[in-house]
């Protein structure tokens, strides 16, 4: 689907089509539009590109993604000039992204182009021009800055700032014994269909628990046997960044065909995590990490929305 999307040794495009969001020559000439009003700076549309751009907005205007990018070292990510030259290490990906995010912050234009950052990405003009699912794009664009960075001091950048881990628990109800299995997570996918919003779904994922019995009973290895249980999940540890991901397709068994959830959904400028995150007393855990201590005013705090036609992402701060 996304073809070679971030391979940092591929080259520009060589030929294809051109795309209607290429500015033509002559426009290419003219001086770039001021700021305004507004002193924001937005991203041109490179045909289909609205996804990435929204994301990248994303990225930029939230401080700690913003701050890590510009702290990386030049002397560890190379330079664009040598990028060609045989034996050279250069980190085209963050080096073009930290180029980009300079232009927002710096560049007096009313937009600007993301052309050098997705030639990086080893994408065409045809590939500019297909529409693409925002949460798998985030997750690629992050695996290929964690490859990327290797090696640099910003190789946690992203685990730092966005992992967190979830903790999913079988409960033997005859002997006790409980199994556990820990994950990592870069978002939370929340379910829309059956929800009335964003807390419902949070609560019908880490409240409610599910209880193994008939022919679903678990095999305990306790009492060597198929046993009934009791199937629950938490979170153990919030990242920096919380980023959740609401499916609103549903599949109609009757029609055999997937539709989309319209219906209103809510969700709150402030989020109490508390409900849903798992109790530790650990007073040597790190400050993102929910502890007794630090319950009483863990929360987070809603910093951006990106909505599109297929896909809604949205990302709280814990604070």
């Amino acid at each position: 689907m996304f073809g070679d999307l971030f391979v940092e040794d591929a080259g520009p495009d060589s030929g294809g089509n051109s795309s209607s969001g290429r500015r033509p020559e002559a426009a290419r000439n003219l001086p770039p539009a001021p700021r305004e009003l507004t002193c924001l700076c937005g991203i041109q549309n490179l045909g289909a590109t609205c996804y990435l751009n929204s994301l990248l907005q994303t990225l930029f205007h939230t401080p700690e993604m913003r701050e890590a990018i510009f702290s990386l070292k030049p002397e560890e990510l190379g330079d664009l000039a040598d990028k060609d030259k045989p034996g050279a290490k250069v980190r085209v990906i963050p080096l073009q992204l930290q180029r980009l995010f300079a232009q927002l912050l710096l560049l007096d234009q009313q937009a600007v182009s993301t052309a050098a950052l997705t030639d990086s990405f080893g994408w065409t003009h045809t590939e500019e021009g297909h529409q693409h699912d925002v949460q798998e794009l985030s997750r690629i664009l992050f695996g290929a800055l964690e490859c990327s960075l290797v090696g640099t001091m910003g190789h946690d950048l992203i685990s730092r700032l966005y992992h967190g881990t979830v903790v999913n628990q079988i409960t033997c109800r005859d002997c006790g014994r409980r199994n556990e299995r820990e994950e990592t997570f870069q978002d939370l996918t929340m379910a829309v269909h059956g929800n009335r919003g964003l807390e419902e779904a949070l609560s019908s994922y880490y409240c409610e628990s599910e209880e193994m019995e008939g022919d679903n009973r678990y095999c305990c290895d306790e009492c060597a046997r198929l046993v009934c249980a009791t199937k629950s999940a938490k979170l153990r540890t919030l990242p920096t960044i919380l980023t959740f991901s609401l499916l609103r397709f549903s599949f109609d068994f009757v029609k055999c065909e997937r539709y989309k959830e319209t219906g209103r959904f809510t969700f709150p400028r402030l989020l109490d995590m508390r409900p849903y995150c798992e109790v530790q007393a650990s007073p040597k855990a790190p400050t993102h990490f929910l502890t007794s201590q630090s319950l009483s005013t863990k929360g987070v705090a809603m910093e951006a929305i990106t909505m599109h036609s297929s896909a809604m992402l949205a990302t709280w701060e814990s604070g």
